[in-house]
Formats: structure tokens, C-alpha cells, sequence
């Protein structure tokens, strides 16, 4: 579960800068902004979570 929200957070990341880089969509620095900031939160609970438990 862990390594898909990882997953998950990553592509967000990416998806978000790549909406604030973008040139066509007016609204696209707002809403990659705060996709990218939630989605950095999302990494950083992700990679504090332990890898190894059962």
C-alpha cells in the first residue's frame, strides 16, 4: 500500500509542475500548485511510514 501512494504522490508531483509549466490553461498555476503541494505532503507521510511491517 505504502509503495503505491508513493507512487501515487510521485505522478502527482509531476502532473502538478507540469499544469503550472503548461501555457494554455490560465488556472492551471493555481490548481498545479496545490496539487503539487498536497501531493509533496502525500511524499512525505509516505516516506516516513515503515517499509518492513507485518
Amino acid at each position: 500500500m505504502k509503495i503505491w501512494l508513493d507512487r501515487l504522490a510521485r505522478a502527482g508531483m509531476i502532473i502538478g509542475v507540469g499544469a503550472m509549466l503548461q501555457p494554455w490553461w490560465q488556472e492551471g498555476l493555481r490548481y498545479g500548485f496545490f496539487a503539487t503541494a498536497i501531493f509533496t505532503v502525500l511524499h512525505i507521510v509516505t516516506s516516513h511510514m515503515d517499509l518492513q511491517r507485518q
